[in-house]
């Protein structure tokens, strides 16, 4: 597929300088970047790179857009027009055969839309309803009385336990786990006694999540993981988690139970969460920070224990120099020995 330079500004929403009617075949880093192909940038220290790069034109933000007489596409937010135009021109729409393959294992009391896909040796169970336009993969298992509904895409050998609500436009990875049991035990004696997991979990619309990734349902109650949520792979979610709409969480997270997360906070990767904690809105946590408290919203925070970033940066930079000070307090100390034993 081609475009125009123009075309493709239309569709970002975004102006040309420069040569509009340049043909455009695809899209490439700017370091591998041929002819024929639109580049991005959107961070400064890669402007020099503008000059260097092969690509026939550039998508950059309006305070870049006199830096080159390269054309480009001028946007506010390059990085977003660089998904778009990938999309466009380099992500093929599947085709899904409109089928329930024969090897699959349907009860006869779930019920399914129109047009779904349903590839081999699926399991459906009892009273559970597959909506419109909705994919299972190979070797999906949905237990009973859940909800799928359309347009949901759930890819080879992820299980979903009963009673679980998964919204419309989902995209559950491979190998993924929904509504599993949270690891809640109460002591007895030497043993531990199974506290039963008997809440639900509900993943709301548009909430992506990776691969081998665990969400368990709630020990009473819910699990949920509200709207426009995009979750990485190999994440932990544990009991009675509520995380909030266009939230992100990176790789290696692991929640406990009972936390709280607000709308549009970013988790980076192998944050770890203690248990009933509150994270407020729009909070940032750096990533393998531990977080032991409430943080409260508009914050960023990082380190283990996570506390604010400008104090936890400070600390950072004396970590190198820790050595050296322990040295000249003991050197300090044993001057002011001497000094105290000739008085």
């Amino acid at each position: 597929m081609e475009k125009t330079l123009c075309e493709l500004a239309e569709h970002v929403g975004g102006t040309v300088a420069g040569n509009g009617d340049l043909k455009i075949k695809g899209v490439m880093t700017i370091d591998d970047a041929e002819e024929g192909y639109i580049t991005f940038v959107s961070n400064r220290k890669y402007l020099s790179k503008i000059k260097e790069t092969k690509a026939s034109a550039v998508i950059v933000s309006p305070e870049f857009k006199n830096y080159t007489d390269k054309p480009l596409l001028v946007t506010e937010n390059p990085y977003l027009a660089f998904a778009k135009i990938v999309d466009l021109m380099m992500n093929p729409v599947a085709s899904y055969p409109k089928t329930i393959d024969p090897s699959s294992r349907i009860s006869p009391t779930a019920k399914l839309g129109q047009n779904v896909s349903i590839y081999a040796n699926v399991f459906v169970g009892n009273n559970t309803t597959i909506n419109d336009h909705v994919v299972l993969y190979p070797g999906v298992y949905i237990g009973d009385n859940c909800q799928i509904d359309e347009d949901t895409i759930i890819y080879p050998n992820v299980v979903i336990y009963n009673d679980s609500i998964i919204g419309k436009r989902v995209t559950i990875h491979s190998n993924t786990v929904i509504g599993s049991d949270g690891f809640g035990y109460a002591p007895d004696g030497e043993k531990y006694y199974k506290i039963p997991q008997v809440g639900i979990t509900v993943i709301e619309d548009d909430v992506d999540i990776g691969a081998n990734t665990t969400i368990n349902r709630g020990a009473l109650g819910e699990t949920r993981i509200k709207k426009g949520t995009k979750i990485d792979s190999q994440v932990i979610i544990s009991h009675n988690v509520e995380v909030g709409e266009n939230t992100l969480i990176v790789s290696q997270v692991g929640i406990a139970g009972t936390v709280k997360i607000g709308k549009h906070a970013t988790l980076a990767g192998q944050v770890g969460i203690v248990g009933h904690v509150i994270i407020g809105d729009n909070v940032t946590v750096g990533g393998q920070s531990g977080v032991a408290s409430d943080i409260p919203s508009g914050k960023t925070y990082l380190g283990s224990p996570a506390i604010p970033i400008k104090v936890m940066r400070k600390c950072y930079t004396i970590i190198p120099m820790l050595p050296e000070m322990r040295n000249t307090i003991m050197s300090l100390e044993k001057r002011l020995a001497e000094l105290e034993n000739k008085k």
